[in-house]
């Protein structure tokens, strides 16, 4: 879900009654800040014909996803949905989220929260404060114009992050999160990806034990992994597997013969050195990279 969206579902749920949190009227307008390169302008429909009366007067006026003003409406909401819990989002153990939220009351709640972008992470904590039953609203204060929103839909927090946060490059907690923590895609890649054999043949022709297990099987561990079962260009049955690391200066892709032949392009690269190699035990083999696939 963007952002556009996960906004428009906030303001939906202020436009709808409040109970116990006072006025929740809201006016929506699009400006020229509105846009953003990142998401589409969608709509948001569904206030009913005495939201619309009761918004001519203190009606809170929204502008794209600016939660300036959504946190300076807050209020008390006697009503307010269980935000407190453990929640968890991400589908992979590098792009992930993790968020504690306690001492609820009707003013708000606390959180603290930790996220994942590979090898970068970032951490946020904080008082955010109800705006509505289903809305609450932080403001980041070492940094000007920044905010959390979070919004409860039924059994999903949906998380709206505005600016930094002071955390680590491309790290953000917005996304949708839930309190069942499911199990990553990544969880035990390497066994998916490979045999126990062909494992064992990729780790001797590497040769250098640092190589093999700081970057080849750690990158493999925390990285984009796609793999897939196909044919060369030749009609060879075989697997072709591809891993990228973007904070860690690793990529690679092997080519895994049905016959045992196994062909294995590893590039890493840090602040001192680049490295860029073919490991192949085919003999025969003369190219200077993997063999092409159909799939790959």
């Amino acid at each position: 879900m963007n952002k556009r969206s996960v906004l428009g579902l906030m303001l939906v749920l202020l436009m709808s009654s409040a109970v116990g949190c006072g006025k929740s009227d809201v006016n929506i307008e699009a400006g020229e800040g509105s846009t953003s390169a990142e998401t589409s302008v969608e709509a948001v429909t569904g206030a009913s014909d005495e939201s619309a009366e009761a918004g001519s007067a203190g009606a809170l006026d929204i502008t794209g996803d600016d939660l300036s003003n959504l946190y300076n409406e807050a209020k008390e909401c006697q009503n307010a949905a269980k935000f407190e819990g453990e929640w968890h989002s991400g589908e992979h153990s590098s792009f992930s989220g993790d968020i504690a939220i306690t001492e609820q009351s009707a003013k708000g709640f606390h959180f603290s929260g930790f996220f994942n972008y590979y090898l970068h992470t970032g951490e946020a904590e904080g008082d955010a404060l109800f705006v509505n039953d289903n809305v609450a609203v932080y403001k980041y204060t070492e940094s000007e114009g920044e905010f959390l929103g979070f919004y409860m839909d039924g059994d999903t927090l949906h998380v709206i992050q505005k600016g930094l946060l002071g955390m680590g490059l491309n790290v953000t907690a917005e996304g949708e999160y839930t309190q069942d923590k499911q199990e990553f895609k990544n969880e035990d890649i390497l066994n998916k990806a490979y045999t126990e054999s062909q494992l064992s043949e990729i780790q001797k022709l590497i040769g250098d034990d640092e190589l093999y297990e700081d970057y080849f099987k750690y990158g493999t561990e925390i990285g984009a992994v796609s793999y897939n079962d196909t044919e060369t260009k030749d009609g060879e049955k075989c697997r072709f597997v591809h891993c990228l690391v973007p904070t860690y200066g690793t990529e690679y892709s092997a080519v895994l013969m049905d016959d045992g032949r196994i062909y294995l392009r590893l590039k890493v690269s840090d602040m001192n050195s680049t490295s860029d190699k073919l490991y192949t035990n085919d003999p025969e083999y003369t190219g200077e990279d993997v063999p092409e696939t159909v799939k790959g």
